[in-house]
C-alpha cells in the first residue's frame, strides 16, 4: 500500500466523503452542460490547434534541414517546455487561479504560432516548439484544477475520458486540415491560421469561466522553490510507482505522436497522406474515451492502464513492417486504440492521488513527472536515429511498454477501490 503524510489524509479522507455527497445530487447531463462551454468546447478548439503544431512541427523540420533526428529534437523541446512549465503552472493555478492560468497558456500558444509562421531554421523551430509545450503545459494545468473542483470524485473518471475524448476529436480534425492547407498553401500559412484559431477559446474561457477561489492559501502556499522537494517528500511513493508509469506511458504516446509522421515520410508519403493518417487513427483514439471512462469508474484505473500500455505499445512496434499508406494506417489505428483505451488515465490518477490543499502545486509536480516522458522520449528517438536506424526506435518503445504494465500491474495501488472503502 501506498502512503501519503497523516495531514494529507486526513484532508484527503475529509474531501472524499464530501464528494461522495456530491456524487448523489449531480447527473452527468448537468455536469455536462455546467462544462460545455467553460470546458469541453475550448478544450476542442485547443486540440485542433495542438495537435496541428505537434505534425506539423516536424513535417516542417524536415523540409526545411531534412534529417529525421533533427525533427526528433526539435520535437523534444516541446517536452523540455513542458517539463519546465509544469511546476510554475501548478503554483500560479493554486495563487491567481486556473482561469488566469488556462488563459495564459492560449496566449502562449497563440504566440508559438505567430513565431513558427516567420521561421526559417530547425533552430527558430526548436524555440516555437519549446514555446509550444510551456504554453500546453500552463493550459493543460489550468484546466484540471478548473474541472477538478467542479466534477465530484464518482463521475470524475467519466468528465476526464470524456475531456480526453474531445482532445482527440480535435487530434482527427486538426492533422486532416492543417496537411490538407500545408500541401495547398505551405506551411507559414498553417501557423498563422492557428494563431488566428487559439483566439476562439480565449474568449470562451474569458466569458464564461468564473474566477474562482484559488486552491491554496496565500498564508499556506508553499514557496516556489520548495514545491519540487516538498510534494516529492510528502508523496515519494506514489511518485515512485505511479508517477514513474505515468512517465513512461507519456514517453509511449510522445514516440507515437513523432513516429507515424517520420516513418510516413522515410516510406516517401506527402503531408496530406500523412495528415490523413494521423486523422484517421484518431478517430479510433476518440471512439474508444466513453469505454474508458466506464472501465475506470466501474472496474478500476488499473485494468485501463494496462490496456493502454498494452496496444498503444503493440502498434508502435508494428509501424516498422509496413511499406505504404495502407499498412501504416492500419499500424497507426492500432496505436490509436491503445491511446485511445487510456483517455483521461493521467489526469484521472493524478487528481485520485491529489488532496484540496495544495492541489495545485501537487498536480504540478504529478505533470512534471509524467511530461518529462514528452521530452525524454522524443530526445532517445533522436540519438537511437542519430546513431543507429529509425527501426530501432520501436525496439525502444516496446522495451518502454513492457516496463509500463510491469509497474502498473505490479506496484500500483488501485485508487478507485481503495476510496470507496475508505470512512
Amino acid at each position: 500500500m501506498m502512503e501519503t503524510s497523516n495531514d494529507t489524509n486526513k484532508t484527503y479522507n475529509k474531501n472524499d466523503h464530501k464528494n461522495r455527497h456530491l456524487n448523489t445530487e449531480l447527473s452527468l447531463p448537468l455536469l455536462a452542460r455546467q462544462l460545455s462551454l467553460s470546458v469541453y468546447l475550448p478544450v476542442v478548439l485547443m486540440s485542433v490547434c495542438n495537435s496541428s503544431f505537434i505534425l506539423m512541427l516536424p513535417l516542417y523540420v524536415l523540409e526545411l534541414d531534412g534529417q529525421a533526428g533533427i525533427a526528433a529534437l526539435v520535437f523534444s523541446l516541446c517536452g523540455l517546455g513542458n517539463i519546465v512549465a509544469d511546476i510554475p503552472a501548478g503554483y500560479a493555478a493554486s495563487r491567481a487561479g486556473s482561469k488566469f492560468t488556462m488563459l495564459l497558456g492560449i496566449m502562449l500558444l497563440m504566440l508559438t504560432g505567430l513565431g513558427a509562421s516567420q521561421a526559417s531554421s530547425g533552430l527558430h523551430l526548436g524555440v516555437a516548439a519549446f514555446a509550444l509545450g510551456t504554453g500546453m503545459s500552463v493550459w493543460f494545468m489550468g484546466r484540471l484544477v478548473h474541472i477538478t473542483k467542479l466534477v465530484p470524485l464518482g463521475h470524475r473518471g467519466k468528465a476526464l475520458a470524456t475531456m480526453a475524448g474531445l482532445q482527440r476529436m480535435g487530434g482527427f480534425i486538426g492533422p486532416v486540415v492543417s496537411g490538407i492547407i500545408a500541401s495547398n498553401f505551405g506551411f507559414e500559412i498553417v501557423f498563422l491560421c492557428l494563431a488566428g484559431l487559439i483566439t476562439l477559446p480565449f474568449l470562451l474561457i474569458l466569458v464564461f469561466v468564473k474566477r474562482g477561489q484559488k486552491t491554496t492559501k496565500v498564508s499556506s502556499a508553499l514557496p516556489l522553490l520548495k514545491i519540487l522537494p516538498s510534494v516529492f517528500r510528502a508523496h515519494q511513493k506514489v511518485f515512485a510507482t505511479a508517477g514513474i508509469a505515468m512517465l513512461l506511458l507519456t514517453m509511449l504516446r510522445a514516440i507515437r505522436q513523432l513516429m507515424v509522421p517520420l516513418w510516413g515520410d522515410f516510406i516517401g508519403l506527402d503531408t496530406a497522406q500523412i495528415g490523413y493518417i494521423v486523422g484517421i487513427a484518431a478517430i479510433i483514439d476518440m471512439s474508444m474515451f466513453p469505454v474508458a471512462g466506464f472501465v475506470m469508474d466501474k472496474w478500476g484505473r488499473k485494468p485501463v492502464a494496462t490496456a493502454c500500455l498494452g496496444v498503444l505499445t503493440l502498434g508502435l512496434v508494428s509501424i516498422p513492417l509496413t511499406a505504404d499508406a495502407f499498412a501504416l494506417t492500419a499500424a497507426a489505428l492500432l496505436a490509436g486504440c491503445g491511446n485511445g483505451l487510456g483517455s483521461g488515465i493521467n489526469m484521472t490518477l493524478g487528481t485520485d492521488f491529489s488532496s484540496a490543499s495544495n492541489r495545485g502545486e501537487f498536480l504540478g509536480v504529478w505533470r512534471l513527472m509524467s511530461d518529462a516522458g514528452s521530452f525524454v522520449g522524443p530526445l532517445c528517438i533522436s540519438m537511437i536515429a542519430n546513431l543507429f536506424l529509425l527501426t530501432g526506435a520501436f525496439l525502444f518503445a516496446g522495451i518502454i511498454g513492457i516496463a509500463g504494465i510491469s509497474i502498473i500491474q505490479l506496484a500500483v495501488r488501485e485508487t478507485l477501490v481503495t476510496k470507496r472503502a475508505e470512512p
